[in-house]
């Protein structure tokens, strides 16, 4: 009978086991590096705050949070479901030219709107925050959905700050007032 040489059995079954290591290590290195570069930025995030008066205007607040980049932002209002069962497919981007970040100086030319910063739409221009894609014509005397409407005090609606992209950075709900 031979004598079985198993000498070179334990060699080979560890080098073997280092590879399989080594492999799993390199896929998730490249699975965590593969996912931080695809470019997937995550929108910053904020505390917004509003109030909405017929008389007065809009008064927006950045509570907290990240600074928010005004060019590539957009604002969006969109009325709550007590203006009827379709206002929520409804909604409209405010010029933000009408937004002015004190009496001089538009938002618009503002470069990021920052924890502690207020902005504010005046009565006078409260139509430019249901302006109708044409830009010519304002639905905000519209019977069933105008915020400036005397019948819908009372009504809320959300308004949205929202990157290029369409995610939203933050949000409030905002009820009519007088």
């Amino acid at each position: 009978m031979m004598p079985k040489n198993e000498q070179a059995v334990s060699p080979v079954v560890g080098v073997m086991l280092m590879l399989v290591v080594t492999i799993i290590i390199a896929a998730l290195v490249s699975a965590f590096s593969g996912g931080a570069v695809s470019g997937n930025e995550k929108a910053p995030q904020a505390m917004i705050q509003a109030t909405y008066s017929q008389t007065y205007g809009m008064i927006i607040s950045h509570s907290g949070g990240e600074a928010i980049p005004v060019a590539s932002t957009k604002v969006i209002v969109k009325p709550s479901r007590a203006f009827g069962e379709d206002a929520s497919r409804y909604s409209w981007s405010v010029n933000k030219s009408r937004i002015f970040a004190n009496t001089s100086q538009t938002w618009a030319t503002s470069r990021a709107f920052v924890a502690g910063d207020t902005v504010s739409i005046s009565a006078a221009n409260l139509s430019y925050v249901q302006q109708r894609p044409d830009l010519i014509t304002s639905d905000a005397n519209d019977p069933l959905l105008g915020f400036a409407n005397p019948n819908n005090l009372g009504l809320s609606f959300e308004l949205q700050f929202q990157d290029s992209s369409g995610k939203t950075i933050g949000q409030s709900i905002v009820t009519i007032s007088r």
